[in-house]
Order: structure tokens, then sequence, then C-alpha cells
């Protein structure tokens, strides 16, 4: 796996992983490639351009779910960032190469190092990915693309309560007893539309974006999560 959006530098590397015979899936973002390795997906490492991809905040994710060796290369190396990367789950942060045959060469070292761990199981996390948004329960982290929302306690668990229910339909009180665990009253529905307003406030971080709300309003009925309406 590839992530990296300056497509002449990945293609210029995808013709020489050719020759070895080894095919390279590229990615533009970190969402899009969590997303693939949720699936049935087969690779060997993951490369990540980081001058051209903004890693970062969704790297220790991407670790969450994978045993594979993470490996970024970047022209701009510093300790700080080298450090950073390795706290968030890279294997390897390293300076480009003067080739990309030299790149290709350090790349097969470090993946046949960590071969051995790439097979081990790993923990079901369940982390999921709708269209831009991911959300990793363990972490209880939730991002839009790779911007990390700054969410209360009750608006995560209210955001997880209908992801983890796709297309079912809650009404205030079944999310008010679940969340608040509480007794349900005139109140606490004015509590539940207000988490709801905050909610799709932060989900919808691109005002001028065309895309539905995440949260819909099911009239007479409550509401539901439903991305793909």
């Amino acid at each position: 796996m590839n992530i990296d959006s300056d497509i002449d530098i990945a293609y210029t590397h995808a013709a020489i992983w050719a020759e070895r015979e080894i095919g390279l899936d590229r990615f533009d973002t970190m969402t899009e490639g969590i997303e693939k390795l949720l699936t049935d997906a087969k690779y060997f490492f993951i490369a990540i351009n980081g001058d051209s991809v903004d890693f970062m905040p969704l790297l220790s994710t991407m670790r969450s779910i994978t045993k594979l060796p993470i490996l970024i290369v970047t022209s701009n190396f510093t300790t700080e960032k080298e450090l950073e990367a390795i706290g968030n789950g890279a294997d390897i942060y390293a300076r480009w190469h003067n080739s990309p045959e030299d790149n290709i060469a350090s790349v097969l070292a470090h993946v046949t190092h960590f071969a051995v761990r790439s097979q081990m199981p790993i923990q079901d996390l369940n982390v999921m990915v709708y269209k831009k948004l991911l959300i990793a329960p363990l972490q209880r982290n939730v991002f839009i693309e790779n911007h990390k929302l700054d969410l209360t306690v009750k608006e995560f668990d209210v955001l997880y309560m209908l992801m983890s229910n796709l297309g079912c339909v809650f009404s205030s009180e079944q999310i008010y007893k679940e969340v608040w665990n509480l007794r349900f009253d005139n109140n606490a529905r004015e509590v539940i539309r207000t988490a709801i307003k905050r909610l799709r406030q932060k989900l919808r971080i691109d005002t001028q974006s065309p895309e539905p709300d995440y949260i819909k309003n099911i009239r007479d009925g409550g509401y539901s999560f439903d991305p793909y309406d």
C-alpha cells in the first residue's frame, strides 16, 4: 500500500516495483488507506510519502488496525518528527534516498525485517469509516479526513450509538436512556436536541460542503445515522 498524493512520485516508484513483480496500490489520504485496510485486502507493507500526505493525525489509528510495517519517508526530516512518528506507530521515519531504486531497496530490507510481526493476529477494534468520517472507538477519536474532532464524552457516545446501528432510528428517549442513563423527561428532550445540533455542527467542518448531514431527522421517529442517503 502506498499513501501518496504526489502522483508523479508514486508512478515512478510503481514502475520500479512492477519490475520486481510487486504491485503498488496508491491512495491519496490516510482515511482512504485505513478504509482499505479494514477490508480483506492483503498487503506486505505501507509506504507513506511524508511530503505529500498529512499522516500524523491518523497514524496511531492506522497502527491500531494493522501489524504491517509502516514506512514513512520525507525530505523534511527532523529528530522531533521522527520521535513523534515512531511514538504514533511508524516503524521507520527516514529521509528520501538519492534515487528511487535506493528507496525501494531500503523498503525491501525493512519489510523483510518486519515480516514475522506482520503475520501476527491483531485485535478487532471496530474502526468505522463512512465517506470522510472515521471513528476509532477504543481511542474514542473521531476524524473528518485528517481533522480530529473535539467531542465531549456525551457527544462521542451519541455518535457512536448511532454509527454502530447504521440506518436504525432512535427516539430521543432511547438515546437519553442509553447515553445519559437517566429518567427521560421534557428537559431531556431538549438535551438531546442540543447535543445533536452540536454534533452536526462539528461533523460539518466545511460549511460550504454540499454533502448532506450524517445524522438524519426522522419525522415522528427520532434520529438516524445514514451517510449514504
